[in-house]
């Protein structure tokens, strides 16, 4: 049987799908043959940071070998081309680092500015040599850099990947967590309240996601799996810690079903073959 090959841009809310602890049976449909692991569209599509420049980011006491791998990837954008090079039968995308971290912008380059990454280094810590945006703190300037950088990833996708279909993960944080078997709140409103701004804060930004959503479906019209009218607790077990977007098994066992629907449509023909959205469309 010949497996589906997939190219991922995003996080764990779409990688983890891909994991035999969510979906155990996996590797018997799909292979996952490249990543680009927590990169925003707008440094995916960015030229990459100066080799002088890139040099002086160095990695930190504070990073494993795999926050240093997905840094060197962010600066020196190899990603691109190893998409081009596989061809996948399809291209998964999500907007988590877009939304959740911003962007650094040094020179004419945009990388993400990553948390697990980035902002650890001694670069980062001087402030010097780069300025960073973020979708909540200045929403405007950072949409129409966003925007533009859509523009360009999906006439990127037109252009090299003309017969990959193009499927955005259009997902939420969740407000709450199982723990026990026992859901709880992230804003708990009594007890330990000391983390419930934060997680205010972090909840807003599903309106953005929202927003983003709605605007790359009008104008780009790519295949999409959405959950976001379902109710999905996060794992509280959750080996990279208890957060809103760390999801318990349900989520990735509905995303796998949804992205088996597509391509079980496509091979039957029940979906047009060749759907590929155009950066001009809707302009």
């Amino acid at each position: 049987m010949t497996k589906t090959t997939l190219a991922i841009i995003g996080s764990c809310v779409t990688r983890e799908a891909f994991i035999t602890r969510n979906n155990p049976d996996y590797k018997d449909s799909y292979e996952v043959g490249a990543l680009s692991w927590q990169t925003s569209l707008v440094s995916f599509m960015s030229a990459p940071v100066v080799p002088a420049m890139a040099r002086a980011i160095v990695p930190s006491a504070r990073m494993n070998e795999n926050n240093t791998s997905t840094m060197t990837r962010d600066l020196e954008k190899t990603d691109r081309a190893e998409i081009e090079a596989l061809k996948p039968d399809y291209l998964v995308f999500d907007l988590y680092a877009d939304v959740r971290y911003g962007i650094a912008q040094l020179l004419d380059s945009y990388i993400t500015n990553n948390s697990n990454g980035f902002r650890k280094t001694d670069y980062f810590t001087a402030g010097k040599g780069f300025t960073t945006l973020h979708m909540m703190g200045d929403t405007e300037a950072y949409m129409q850099i966003l925007k533009d950088a859509l523009d360009a990833f999906f006439a990127w996708t037109n252009e090299h990947l003309p017969h990959t279909r193009i499927v955005m993960h259009a997902f939420h944080y969740t407000s709450y967590y199982r723990e026990g078997g026992v859901d709880l709140n992230f804003i708990k409103s009594h007890g330990d309240t000391s983390r419930d701004n934060v997680y205010r804060r972090l909840l807003q930004e599903n309106g953005k996601y929202d927003e983003l959503y709605s605007y790359i479906q009008e104008k780009f019209a790519p295949l999409t799996i959405d959950n976001r009218d379902k109710s999905y607790y996060g794992d509280a077990e959750h080996p990279y810690g208890r957060t809103p977007w760390h999801f318990g098994r349900p989520f990735f066992t509905d995303f796998m079903a949804d992205l088996d629907r597509i391509v079980l449509e496509d091979k039957t023909g029940a979906a047009e073959p060749e759907h590929k959205p155009s950066a001009t469309l809707a302009q």
